[in-house]
């Protein structure tokens, strides 16, 4: 089986690594990675035509838990996410492997589709499903026994990529955790470059900036948190859609304004363009528009500067530039390209498909996001539930496979002012701040061990409390817990302390 594949490295480390370094990182995933057990380490090439090529490596614990894990990339990021496979095999004595998805690169840079056919299907779905085959066998022969289960843990891309095994390869993973997911992404792209370079360009007489989005989401937080359905004032909306903004005290033409702390009209109309769905002018839906109290966080990519993925997108796959490009287009340009993305799919890489009923019928999935995400619409991970939901004809057992949750005041994958950490994928040692890791290691705190639970006992997750740390470090201590909900439930503040997770209880709001 390995005279298949291009090694490049075999090393057993019998006594752990403190502090992983090497040489094989990229500008993607640059960060060393600490505190790893003893493991043994495998990293090779797989030749996927005569002009494209994967890299992946799978590491393999001395302690192993007879299960195997899978991480996502981020972006377009071309590397081995080494930062990543810690969780898995740190926390939770995983076989783990990940993959460079074909390329060298970081997460905004697509200019490796240029002229790359095959690497484009590579990092469309090929490199991530030859890595699983791959890395299996290698756990088969290495322990002399295949893992008895399969978990896939990928959070933005890695949302996207997990979708798309579950789509094309129902049989590869037993369960998948997929976070943030972009997964329409011809329209994720149409919409990011459009938000920014049409509706938010920095000409535009109502571009908006950091100061304004500053403005406007500390008057959103006024209005929405602790509001109707939102039942605590705590700097957290937990409900964005449930609350309508209404931005026109803001105007610099209103009684009294603040000239240092006022928006034009034409701002104005820019923010609720923001918050609005994306569709054609015909008017055909394409992606979802930003939550309310999105604009809030540091973090809000809608700057007038489109994130790479998105203009590199449509100038190398959908226009096949041969040359490196910058993109422009207008809204009636944009519409014809989305119609062209629609029907090529180039790379095969939308991972939209809602007809999951294989997967469904042998495994689990459980989709998150957070309703502050500043990069992706928190909305796209919903629509998605809801046409799998449709496509399935509404079945009324739907959650004995499939459950979403949604996290409030949850940024992109993690960060914001809500409790992100509830031991999801991105993990870090506690040398490196513990983010992602919940505040006790059992099913309640942490949805991997949620994960393995549903899939090997059949308990699936009603709830997972997640925390926000002091500082965002989990060695200063937790600001508050919080239980984040199955969908569509939410958490309802019924009395006590406010930071405790046993002060709320999940309730149907809809």
């Amino acid at each position: 089986m390995l005279e298949a594949l291009e090694v490049y490295e075999v090393q057993d480390y019998v006594d752990g690594v403190a502090n992983f370094t090497t040489n094989w990182s990229t500008p993607a995933y640059p960060a060393p990675v600490l505190d790893l057990p003893p493991f043994c380490r495998l990293g090779a090439y797989i030749h996927t035509s005569n002009s494209s090529k994967v890299q992946f490596e799978v590491w393999m614990p001395h302690d192993w838990s007879g299960r195997f894990a899978m991480v996502g990339n981020g972006g377009m990021a071309g590397g081995v996410n080494f930062p990543d496979m810690w969780g898995p095999i740190a926390n939770y004595k995983m076989a783990v492997c990940s993959t460079d998805t074909g390329h060298n690169g970081t997460s905004g840079d697509g200019t490796f589709l240029l002229n790359g056919p095959e690497t484009q299907v590579d990092f469309g779905y090929r490199a991530v499903h030859l890595t699983t085959v791959y890395s299996k066998k290698i756990v088969k022969e290495y322990y002399k026994q295949a893992a008895k289960h399969a978990y896939w843990i990928g959070c933005s891309s890695g949302g996207k990529q997990g979708l798309k095994e579950v789509q094309m390869y129902p049989e590869d993973f037993d369960g998948v955790i997929a976070g943030a997911s972009a997964l329409w992404w011809s329209h994720l792209n149409a919409q990011t470059y459009r938000i920014n370079a049409i509706v938010n360009s920095v000409d535009s007489p109502g571009y908006l900036n950091r100061s304004d989005y500053d403005v406007i989401g500390k008057l959103v937080l006024q209005q929405c948190d602790g509001q109707g359905t939102d039942s605590l004032k705590d700097g957290i909306i937990e409900n964005p859609r449930a609350c309508q903004p209404d931005l026109e005290q803001l105007s610099c033409d209103a009684p009294g304004a603040n000239s240092t702390a006022c928006l034009s009209d034409a701002q104005i109309k820019t923010m609720y363009r923001i918050w609005a769905d994306y569709h054609q002018q015909n008017g055909s839906f394409v992606l979802s528009g930003f939550e309310h109290g999105a604009e809030g966080l540091a973090a809000f990519s809608v700057n007038g500067s489109p994130y790479g993925p998105g203009p590199d997108y449509f100038a190398y796959q959908v226009l096949n530039n041969t040359e490196v490009t910058a993109f422009s287009a207008n809204a009636t340009e944009m519409d014809r390209l989305i119609d062209i993305a629609d029907e090529t799919d180039p790379g095969q890489t939308n991972a939209a498909d809602p007809n999951i009923q294989d997967f469904l019928s042998r495994g689990k999935l459980l989709t998150y996001v957070g309703l502050a995400d500043t990069l992706i619409p928190s909305g796209l991970t919903i629509w998605y539930y809801e046409q799998v939901r449709k496509a399935l004809d509404y079945p009324e057992d739907l959650h004995d496979s499939f459950r979403m949750f949604t996290m409030p005041g949850m940024g992109h994958c993690r960060s914001g002012p809500g409790a992100f950490n509830f031991g999801g994928p991105g993990q870090r040692a506690l040398r490196q701040g513990g983010t992602s890791t919940g505040t006790s290691f059992d099913k309640e705190h942490d949805m991997i061990l949620a994960m393995i639970d549903w899939v090997e006992k059949g308990s699936a997750p009603d709830m997972l409390i997640g925390a926000k740390y002091v500082g965002d470090d989990k060695r200063n201590g937790t600001l508050l817990e919080r239980p984040h909900c199955v969908y569509p439930k939410q958490a309802v503040y019924k009395g006590g302390d406010p930071n405790a997770a046993a002060s709320f209880e999940c309730e149907n709001i809809l």
